[in-house]
């Protein structure tokens, strides 16, 4: 009886007392770790072509621009040991803002959209992509004036998502793709 006491106070300071994964605001300097941590991401997705160099460019070049100014683009990372041993992002959740039109519920039309939500596979089951996508929303919810925020999730990372208060719109968006 007094060992299963003793356990559940063990598990309670534990619980307590672990560590929040550091979370800090990614710079221009963390463009080439952001375009990583998406590739890691659309390969989980099973997306092809990512061997292609030019994207990878573009991608980086994309993050550094839109970093430098911070009010269209956020991003947050755990730093963690890389694969090469040195330290540098290991988790990332990424957030922008799509304008449409005002409606009565978001006079400003501005929405925001979280995405690029990637942990190295060595550091998953830690919390760093659900404390990355925490402070992109607390960032959406201090620092702008959105009413909406949307994400597109994969089965893998929904229960993360819904835990942390996304839900389904009323509408499911419909999307048509042009091959180019």
């Amino acid at each position: 009886m007094r060992a299963r006491r003793d356990a559940a106070v063990a598990d309670d300071l534990v619980t307590t007392f672990r560590t929040a994964p550091a979370v800090r605001r990614a710079g221009v300097e963390d463009a080439a770790a952001l375009t990583r941590l998406r590739s890691r991401m659309l390969a989980a997705m099973g997306v092809d072509g990512l061997d292609e160099p030019q994207w990878q460019v573009t991608c980086t070049r994309w993050f550094r621009e839109r970093l430098s100014e911070p009010t269209l683009v956020v991003a947050f990372v755990v730093d963690g040991e890389l694969e090469d041993g040195t330290v540098g992002p290991v988790a990332c959740a990424v957030g922008d803002f799509h304008a449409h039109a005002p409606e009565p519920w978001n006079p400003s039309g501005r929405r925001g959209h979280v995405f690029n939500v990637s942990t190295e596979p060595d550091a998953r089951r830690r919390g760093y992509a659900r404390a990355c996508v925490a402070a992109v929303m607390r960032w959406f919810h201090d620092e702008s004036e959105v009413t909406r925020v949307g994400l597109s999730a994969t089965e893998h990372g929904r229960a993360l998502y819904e835990q942390l208060g996304f839900t389904e719109p009323h509408g499911h968006e419909l999307v048509w793709r042009i091959t180019r």
